[in-house]
């Protein structure tokens, strides 16, 4: 198929000549699209040009205001809409439109054609996408293509195609974290980028890890994890210090390196209003694990197993903050009738989660997901 042929099925192009201070990017973009899935461990696919890694956040820019928020029942107005426009057609494409300069600040065409060939080729395999036609029936379409598709280079602009797979994977947000749009500019390489990207999805506390998993994750070969921190992470935090509204600590003890991301002061109003953004759980007006664990003493063990599905999951926290409230307010009715009768946190919490998995597969089941998925329901009172 030619460009003009192409053209003929975009459904929305897409340009903006103004930068964000900052873009969300999906964690499940953000997994899908640099990492792999190796026997349960992610793992850094390749690395890519920084130039690969400018395109993508451009692209983030470009369509930032074409991003929606959604939870686990699939109901929502936007993602109908983006079914009728992308997937119920026999082909269909979003067209990008960006500028070289931002891609290449001293617009060097070399380093912009290395790293749009990147992208053609990364991931150029068929990806599928189950979704319910108007009808009521299930569907799976299949794309064949990288993240972008056909680039060409015109007058100081560079415009390509996306496909359905992964202009959805863009747009549609269940869980994201927001990323300076100046940060990759500021780190030398790929990896230093991607460590930057999953710093934002380290919770409060921090993370310990071993050697072993730095060096499978990050691709990297570190003898010891003293060599690691001062050949790998010292130079990451340099960059963060000087040019990012967060950095991070770390700190070798027997095995194992601690990792704590903190907020920066240093860096003016982008820093401030980084810090003030309000979390996904705010945003949704879902409950916090913190507030789960100190109403219901939760061990560490109950909390950890938590934390393990809601990471893997996206949209088990939605499911499991409904469940969990329409389960305080059954409590609730009840104690109101009879003052006899046990207040929520009276029920051991292994009790607690098998009346709460009872509501999740409810909810789940009324969903549309359920009938592309009848048993994909997250399981929150698994033995631990």
């Amino acid at each position: 198929m030619n460009e003009e042929e192409k053209d003929n099925k975009v459904k929305e192009t897409f340009s903006s000549n103004k930068i964000a201070d900052k873009v969300k990017i999906s964690n499940e973009f953000y997994r899908d699209l640099f990492f792999q899935d190796v026997k349960g461990n992610f793992i850094v696919k390749e690395s890519m040009p920084i130039e690969a890694n400018r395109i993508i956040i451009n692209i983030l820019n470009v369509l930032r205001n074409r991003q929606f928020q959604y939870g686990v029942s699939d109901d929502s107005f936007q993602l109908d809409l983006f079914k009728k426009t992308y997937l119920e057609d026999d082909e269909s494409y979003a067209k990008v439109v960006m500028r070289t300069s931002d891609i290449s600040k001293s617009r060097n065409l070399e380093l912009t054609k290395k790293g749009l060939q990147f992208l053609v080729n990364y991931k150029q395999e068929w990806h599928t996408v189950k979704y319910i036609n108007s009808k009521g029936d299930i569907e799976k379409k299949q794309f064949y293509g990288g993240l972008i598709i056909d680039p060409t280079i015109y007058k100081g602009q560079v415009s390509f195609y996306i496909n359905p797979y992964w202009f959805k994977k863009i747009v549609a947000l269940a869980n994201y974290n927001y990323v300076l749009y100046s940060l990759v500019y500021s780190v030398k390489s790929h990896k230093q980028f991607l460590f930057a990207l999953w710093l934002n999805t380290l919770k409060e506390d921090g993370t310990k890890v071993t050697l072993e998993y730095m060096n499978r994750t990050w691709g990297i070969n570190y003898k010891d994890l003293r060599t690691l921190k001062k050949g790998f992470l010292d130079p990451i935090k340099k960059v963060l210090d000087k040019s990012s509204s967060f950095s991070f600590n770390s700190s070798v003890s027997g095995n194992f390196i601690g990792i704590t991301r903190y907020q920066l002061k240093s860096i003016g109003s982008v820093a401030a209003e980084s810090a003030n953004i309000a979390s996904q759980d705010d945003q949704f007006k879902l409950y916090k694990l913190s507030y789960i664990k100190k109403r219901h003493n939760l061990t560490k063990e109950e909390l950890n197993h938590l934390e393990k599905i809601f990471d893997i999951d996206f949209g088990a926290k939605f499911l499991f903050s409904s469940a969990y409230k329409n389960v305080v307010k059954k409590y609730n009715t009840a104690k109101r009738k009879d003052k006899n009768k046990p207040v929520v946190t009276d029920i051991p919490f292994q009790e607690l989660l098998d009346e709460i998995q009872k509501e999740v597969i409810s909810i789940y089941s009324a969903t549309k997901q359920a009938k592309i998925s009848p048993n994909g329901y997250p399981i929150f009172n698994a033995p631990l």
